[in-house]
């Protein structure tokens, strides 16, 4: 204890002299610190003093030294505010047009009124009619000029809708004009709409010439117009707002002017019917498709005119309208559509141009598809190879050239023939187009995940994992179309079902067997999985299943074998795991080895009492050699169980053995001594003791006792 005091003492004296040394230090550093230095130094003007430091603890922070000091900062730029509602400019640019509105319904009611007192008559009517547009363009022009351009367009578009009106009046109501003489006065106002549109860049004008324009043959209900004059008047007009809009760069009177031009061709339909006037149609229509294809390929449509999706929607149009046309000219104006399509494909491809080359590509798809779907073939299976063709062969040009619009395009399209293969194409005869549609399928299967590894999309680069896992999908394909083959050969070979049930679960054990090498691939592992998983599957459906239906089902031993192989490879899986030579470690697979033991344990216990009793049924055993037999069986299960607990240490299994030795024990006494004879107990009874006898000598020599 002193020993113990003195140490603690000479440590603090130890201690002391430490901090008096750390002191000296920290005085002599104080005073080197205060001495003064050797030149004279100038002391810094008051306005040059410095700044004294902050007592925060921290030393201020010395500015940045500058390659040019005296240069100014430059200001950040602000962002610009975002403009504010203006009331007055909407005002302004609102209030002229209702109120010219309102005007229009003053001047017809005023109309009206000098009409019913006979002040008005026709003639002033259609004269105050033509004057009132002249008017109206004088005021339009004149204000305009003065710089009020909403007011004045405002007034010109008053001046074509009151022009109209007035020569449908003269023609329709009072007879002032003939068809042909209307007609032309109105298509002359249509043009001086587009004319003053043009030159004063105005999109406003162009839309109300338009309007006006698809509007006209329907107000002078033209008697004697045929279905040509009609059309031809309708493609003109719509070719010259065409123009303009291309001119112009005006976005939406080109949407305006592509829609009103097929809701005008089909109003038309639908009012005077399509009688033989099909081809007229639809050669409009393929008219005006073939047009605007022609300026966005050669690159004269502004992009922000005539956008990418509004090519896709004129092609479904013109597809559309071609189903007015009799079968054989369909097919034939498909196909040329699809060569047409394929062809400018050809030529952006070898132009290396990279937006038309996709577009381009992602449309001929889709009208091969078109084309293929028009045939009325009696076996629809033909079609179906052909679509699959189709949309691989599109897959594989996205892939190939990295154009994600017909990769999108060719998946749309194989997908659509893969669900309706799922769904109505099952196999029924071996020999059949529907087994050659299942190959077809199966092959360009397997050719897309080759196109997938070898070009992989850019989203794809670095994860090729995704793509591991999505195997798994042609994998389940796989394997439906298997079931499928032995189901179709069990019902032909006129097998029993517990039997023809076997046969397939035997296959699916040998496939799953040979998917299990699918590991050793770089790209496979994600299938070994599926193939384990599926292995595994089978046994919750082979555990409650009989072997036989009834005494007279055929096919017993061959039930009974596949049942036994499925419980040996389960057993060689179990091994391998235990043995750590699985393809997945221990660590990974995050399993305890007792309690999968455990599993294993009730597993065979469970298949051994149903193949036991499967078999004594099956072959009309004794009931009392039933018990006999079953109650040896028993007590050998539960000895190897309690061994194999004790040497491999799984004390779980080793609990369960004992008490299956206990409810033998319980069984032997209150279930076999009264169902069974007096010689077959006295039999049961001395096996079974000098049995557990010779066993429990074995654990005693086992612990050493």
């Amino acid at each position: 204890m002193q020993d113990d005091l003195q140490s603690v003492v000479e440590r603090v004296a130890h201690l002391e002299a430490e901090v008096a040394s750390l002191k000296q230090e920290l005085a002599d550093l104080r005073s080197q610190a205060s001495v003064t230095p050797a030149r004279p130094v100038t002391p810094p003007q008051p306005a040059e003093m410095p700044k004294p430091i902050p007592k925060t603890g921290f030393r201020p922070l010395r500015p940045k030294e500058s390659a040019e000091p005296d240069q100014p900062r430059q200001p950040k730029p602000e962002s610009k505010p975002r403009p504010e509602f203006n009331l007055e400019q909407a005002l302004g640019i609102w209030l002229p047009r209702v109120f010219m509105f309102i005007l229009l319904l003053g001047l017809l009611w005023g109309l009206k009124v000098g009409m019913d007192y006979g002040v008005i008559t026709n003639p002033v009517r259609i004269a105050l009619g033509y004057g009132g547009t002249v008017l109206l363009y004088y005021l339009g022009v004149r204000f305009i000029r003065n710089g009020k351009t909403g007011f004045g367009l405002t007034l010109l578009g008053g001046f074509l809708a009151l022009g109209i009106l007035t020569t449908f009046a003269a023609h329709h109501l009072y007879g002032y004009f003939s068809f042909a003489v209307a007609f032309v006065v109105g298509v002359a106002y249509i043009v001086a709409g587009l004319w003053m549109s043009q030159k004063m860049r105005s999109e406003t004008l162009t839309i109300f010439s338009a309007l006006a324009g698809f509007l006209l043959p329907f107000l002078l209900e033209g008697e004697g117009a045929t279905a040509v004059q009609f059309c031809l008047y309708i493609l003109l007009l719509f070719l010259s707002l065409f123009y303009v809009s291309l001119s112009q760069k005006h976005k939406y009177t080109f949407y305006v002017t592509f829609l009103l031009f097929h809701l005008t061709l089909l109003i038309y339909g639908i009012l005077d019917g399509t009688y033989g006037d099909e081809t007229i149609l639809v050669g409009t229509v393929m008219i005006q498709h073939l047009a605007l294809l022609f300026f966005y390929v050669r690159g004269r449509v502004s992009r922000h005119v005539f956008t990418e999706a509004l090519l896709y929607t004129n092609f479904v149009f013109s597809i559309g309208w071609i189903k007015l046309l009799p079968h054989t000219e369909e097919v034939a104006v498909y196909g040329l559509l699809a060569l047409l399509y394929i062809v400018l494909a050809g030529m952006m491809f070898r132009k290396q141009d990279d937006l038309l080359q996709g577009v381009l590509s992602a449309v001929a798809v889709f009208a091969v598809s078109v084309f293929i779907l028009s045939f009325r073939m009696e076996h629809y299976p033909v079609r179906l190879m052909l679509l699959l063709v189709n949309g691989a062969i599109g897959i594989w040009i996205g892939l190939r050239f990295r154009t994600l619009r017909t990769v999108v395009t060719g998946s749309l399209v194989y997908g659509w023939v893969s669900l309706t293969i799922f769904g109505m194409l099952p196999l029924q005869e071996f020999i059949s187009l529907e087994h050659g549609v299942w190959l077809v399928f199966l092959g360009s299967l397997l050719w897309i995940y080759h196109l997938l590894y070898r070009f992989p999309p850019a989203k794809l680069e670095g994860k090729l994992i995704l793509l591991d896992r999505s195997l798994i999908v042609g994998q389940l394909i796989f394997l439906f179309y298997l079931y499928q083959l032995v189901h179709l050969w069990t019902i032909q070979s006129s097998l029993s079902h517990a039997t023809a049930t076997h046969v397939q679960y035997l296959v699916f054990i040998g496939v799953f067997l040979a998917m299990y090498g699918f590991h050793k691939w770089k790209h496979g592992l994600y299938l070994t999985h599926a193939a384990v998983f599926g292995f595994l599957l089978i046994g919750l459906f082979l555990l409650p299943m009989g072997l036989t239906y009834s005494f007279e089902d055929g096919g017993f031993l061959f039930n009974l074998v596949v049942q036994i192989l499925y419980v040996v490879l389960l057993t060689a899986m179990i091994r391998a795991i235990l043995m750590d030579t699985f393809y997945m470690k221990q660590e990974a697979l995050r399993l305890k080895v007792s309690g999968l033991a455990v599993v294993m344990q009730i597993l065979y216990f469970l298949f051994l009492n149903k193949w036991y009793f499967a078999w004594v049924d099956r072959y009309g055993w004794d009931s009392e050699f039933v018990l006999l037999v079953h109650t040896f069986l028993l007590f050998a299960f539960a000895f190897l169980s309690v061994s194999i607990g004790r040497k491999l240490g799984w004390r779980q299994v080793k609990v369960l053995g004992v008490a299956l030795i206990g409810l033998c024990i319980l069984k032997l006494f209150f279930v076999d001594l009264a169902a069974i004879s007096i010689m077959i107990r006295a039999i049961l009874f001395i096996v079974v003791g000098i049995v557990g006898l010779v066993y429990s000598r074995t654990l005693l020599k086992e612990t050493g006792e």
